[in-house]
């Protein structure tokens, strides 16, 4: 019947707000649909709208209740990604691991100088003949065997995540042009909030996961006025490895004029290593007053660990090379030189080209066994770890970041198995891995879905 009167159509439109809230919908409610309106005199009232089916309309006078509406389809689930952040120069360490290789052939080649033969001869006479030249000039120039992927952060994780956690990983390196982890921290954030930015355009979520200066890029690019509306809706959670959120000693005592010469020279700039100063990071950690908001928003665990450097890591080289060209070895050389001089003894080239071919057959031998054991027994930030130990009086770090410089506030301070700064992220064979590569994907994806758990998107 028609609403002829005001206080029935008041009393009308309240009932069917009752007829609302009896649904078990709110007015907030996603996917909730309106209850069907009573139907006119003899007619059926409307059913709800598409969402949960909606409740029938009360009849109106001699008509039935409206029938519901048929329920919404569910918004599809948003897809879950972890953005993988690299630390300082991780581009470049396996061209730096280049640089223990030209060592290691410098020693050897000087060891080998020294390699000269004295023959005693009838009659009091003797002869001496210099084949150290020779043998060194002679020598085969020796490669580490560093594996495929070695040296680059979070190489074996992004290949591993997607079977460990079933959600894509990506590395922002690859997918950011303007990411650059030998730019400074500003540079690095507004590359990371432009990516950031992207995904809550495709509706994604986003787990972060740093390793050392990638953890001051991504806190920065997060504290940043515009990155707010980002946090808990399309960054969920955060995993920051061994970042020196309160700087690095091994970084304060590098110049800055030298930072920007040699880091100019590899397209990238002094600032990113200047940004790892203790003064620097303690200016910018006191500037960030948004901090406790940020990690009261989304959850954040910073994790870190520590070694000892064993027995003594300087001189490796030397002390390689060394340990080639032991008494055995100079003994069996000389015997080949003497050998050699017996046979032709007016042939002094010829002995030296003879004698040089058989001890660097066997020198080459002696290196092969020798090389892969002794590098086993260094690890890639020893000297560091030394270094650091000397000027913090044996506080624990990991070769380059003190324990105490991962305390983010606020966020959940977690230590990991003993390691140095390279274990979480990166295979450094042929020097020492405090992990294996199973460890360190475990001990990743372990922390993500600790992350995702906290932030109630987990896996089932």
């Amino acid at each position: 019947m028609a609403c002829s009167n005001q206080l029935l159509c008041a009393l009308f439109a309240c009932a069917t707000l009752v007829a609302l809230g009896s649904s078990g919908c709110s007015g907030s409610s996603t996917g909730c649909g309106a209850a069907g309106n009573g139907g006119s005199a003899g007619d059926a009232g409307n059913g709800g709208e598409a969402g949960v089916v909606g409740a029938g309309g009360d009849g109106g006078a001699d008509a039935s209740g409206g029938a519901g509406g048929a329920g919404g389809v569910d918004p599809t689930a948003r897809e879950q990604e972890v953005l993988f952040v690299g630390g300082f120069m991780s581009e470049l360490y396996e061209a730096l691991s280049l640089n223990l290789e030209n060592e290691i052939n410098d020693a050897l080649r000087d060891a080998a100088r020294a390699l000269n033969v004295h023959i005693e001869l009838p009659l009091d006479r003797s002869i001496d003949i210099a084949i150290g030249d020779a043998i060194a000039n002679a020598l085969p120039r020796i490669s580490l065997p560093l594996e495929p992927g070695g040296f680059i952060s979070f190489h074996t994780q992004a290949a591993a995540c997607e079977s460990m956690v079933g959600i894509r990983c990506e590395n922002i390196s690859k997918r950011s042009d303007a990411f650059d982890s030998i730019e400074s921290v500003d540079h690095n954030a507004a590359a990371i909030l432009a990516y950031l930015e992207a995904a809550r355009e495709s509706r994604k979520q986003i787990i972060i996961v740093s390793h050392s200066k990638g953890g001051l890029d991504a806190l920065h690019a997060l504290l940043l006025p515009e990155a707010e509306d980002l946090w808990g809706d399309t960054v969920i959670g955060w995993v920051a490895l061994q970042a020196p959120f309160y700087g690095s000693p091994v970084a304060d005592v590098a110049p800055s004029r030298i930072n920007a010469l040699l880091l100019s020279a590899v397209g990238g700039n002094g600032q990113s290593l200047d940004d790892l100063k203790r003064a620097t990071r303690e200016g910018r950690m006191a500037g960030y007053t948004n901090l406790a908001a940020l990690t009261s928003a989304i959850p954040i665990i910073s994790a870190y660990s520590t070694y000892e450097a064993g027995g003594s890591v300087t001189g490796f080289a030397s002390a390689f090379a060394s340990g080639i060209f032991d008494a055995t070895i100079i003994r069996q050389i000389r015997q080949i030189v003497v050998d050699n001089y017996q046979d032709t003894p007016l042939d002094l080239p010829g002995v030296i080209s003879r004698s040089t071919s058989s001890a660097v057959s066997l020198i080459r031998q002696r290196i092969t066994n020798a090389l892969d054991a002794a590098l086993a027994t260094i690890g890639l930030m020893d000297l560091t770890n030394v270094f650091m130990n000397n000027i913090e009086g044996g506080l624990p770090n990991d070769g380059l970041v003190p324990s105490y410089s991962t305390a983010l506030p606020g966020a959940i301070h977690r230590e990991l198995s003993l390691g140095d700064h390279a274990s979480p992220v990166m295979d450094v064979d042929p020097l020492k891995n405090f992990w294996t590569v199973q460890q360190r994907n475990a001990v990743t994806m372990g922390l993500i879905e600790e992350v995702r758990s906290l932030a109630g998107v987990g896996g089932e």
